[in-house]
């Protein structure tokens, strides 16, 4: 199955095609040291410029951050887990966003385990061509081994306001249950 692929390396973006050969994304680059992305574009940090390649051999290690996509894996593998509120320094990319991992492990030593962390609710921040790109994903893949700096986020860092405030919608024909009257 074809499925689409945007990455982040240390001096570019990448956006392509890859054949996934297992249940999901990021059982699949957990369990490979090289692939080919089909249809590859390369994207510079630096200045900017764009390379395109009918297919391109890459290495798992030269990736800190991959977009997840296809399909999410079995439901029967899924286990029940917290989630953890992370500020994460992977090379260039500022990578915002929730770690999960079962409540009775330390998720910031779950790392050292794994290949490939999820984290779910992300922003990517990094400059192109001297200007600050922001990227809102549903779950990024990140590169354990490319990541310098890991420690929980604060609210400010998640952007959420110290209270959530609903609009509140009075219909006039409601019983009023508040005892206010």
């Amino acid at each position: 199955m074809q499925i689409p692929l945007t990455a982040y390396a240390e001096d570019c973006t990448l956006t392509g095609e890859v054949t996934l050969t297992g249940d999901r994304l990021s059982d699949f680059l957990a369990s490979t040291t090289e692939f080919d992305v089909h249809g590859a574009s390369f994207h510079a940090l630096d200045d900017g410029r764009t390379i395109e390649a009918e297919s391109a051999a890459i290495l798992r290690e030269d990736l800190c951050v991959v977009l997840a996509s296809g399909p999410r894996g079995r439901l029967d593998r899924r286990l029940w887990t917290r989630q953890y509120p992370v500020r994460a320094r992977v090379g260039p990319y500022l990578v915002l966003g929730y770690m999960h991992s079962a409540p009775t492990v330390d998720p910031y030593h779950a790392v050292d385990r794994r290949a490939i962390v999820a984290l779910t609710g992300c922003t990517i921040e990094y400059a192109e061509a001297g200007e600050i790109v922001r990227i809102e994903s549903d779950a990024v893949l990140v590169n354990s081994r490319k990541i310098e700096r890991l420690e929980p986020a604060t609210d400010h860092d998640l952007r959420l306001g110290a209270s959530v405030e609903l609009p509140t919608i009075v219909d006039g024909r409601a019983k009023d249950f508040t005892g206010a009257h």
